[in-house]
């Protein structure tokens, strides 16, 4: 708790130094995420800061894409309006926005759902909300955006995964991860896709809802988000919510059903992903959750 304490500080200097009018009554380190530290200040603005150089790099793309893209969406995302990206220096570089009101979407918050028209007007919401994020003109951004989710990015994850996680896996589990990613890499025509603008990072932890309605309030993280497949927002709702619930947005966006297979390989795809992080950036953590699934027994 004392370093929690310590660092928060650390990094209300950091935005005294920047915004020297900015009141700060209170401030708190909300979040230790993957590439960023989230801070509460005043109980009203988010800070995120950049826990590596590439995350500020990130910050750079997102606050410009967000500011391109709110009109063109429903629900709220975050709209920076502190920022100080000119410095490469980690732990100083930052964006800053006011809180969506409610609360991050949690598992044990869908679970405890027992209204199925809840259920269903959840489904309703996310799947309009991703129609629209996925029909936005890419012209609208003043970005290079590089295209993502290729086959040779796959290719090389799969590569990564061979060298870094295999010696960790039971062999049955190796079988396993080989036969899915082969299958889907000897078929390019699985994996074709018409690029979108798409989140990156599409379930709990990243929707805020009002707990008394249960409707959602705003998307939150676009630091994953660029062009890409439309497929892997729907695989992250597949791994948050399942298939049942996925189902059901495809009544609103009945394009899912042309790809599931792209869909399905993804989500299979995620917890190799963070077991990745964790070995190349020393998250100790991150690996153990990623692999829990593949270790030898």
């Amino acid at each position: 708790m004392i370093e929690k304490i310590d660092q928060a500080q650390i990094y209300a200097q950091c935005l005294k130094q920047r915004y020297p009018d900015l009141p700060i009554e209170n401030i708190s380190l909300n979040q230790e995420g993957q590439y960023n530290d989230v801070i509460v200040v005043n109980d009203a603005l988010i800070f995120r800061f950049a826990r590596y150089p590439v995350a500020i790099e990130t910050l750079q793309r997102e606050t410009v894409l967000l500011a391109n893209i709110q009109n063109y969406l429903s629900l709220a995302i975050p709209q920076p309006i502190y920022q100080n990206l000119a410095t490469q220096t980690v732990g100083e570089a930052f964006i800053g926005y006011p809180l969506i009101p409610g609360r991050t979407l949690q598992y044990e918050d869908f679970q405890a759902i027992d209204r199925p028209a809840t259920v269903d007007r959840l489904a309703v919401q996310l799947a309009t909300f991703l129609r629209e994020l996925h029909a936005i003109p890419l012209g609208v951004i003043p970005l290079e955006l590089p295209l993502a989710d290729t086959h040779q990015e796959s290719a090389e994850l799969y590569g990564r995964i061979r060298a870094k996680l295999f010696a960790y896996m039971r062999p049955e589990a190796r079988r396993q991860v080989s036969r899915q990613f082969e299958t889907f890499l000897d078929h390019p025509a699985i994996g074709a896709f018409r690029p979108v603008l798409r989140h990156g990072d599409f379930g709990f932890g990243n929707l805020i809802f009002e707990p008394d309605s249960f409707d959602l309030t705003g998307v939150i993280d676009f630091g994953f988000a660029g062009l890409g497949d439309a497929a892997i927002d729907f695989a992250g709702v597949l791994a948050s919510f399942g298939e049942a619930f996925l189902q059901k947005c495809a009544r609103v966006y009945p394009e899912i059903e042309d790809m599931w297979e792209r869909v399905r390989f993804y989500q299979s795809t995620f917890a190799l992903q963070e077991a990745l992080f964790g070995i190349e950036n020393g998250d100790a953590e991150a690996f153990a959750s990623g692999m829990a699934g593949y270790l030898f027994f």
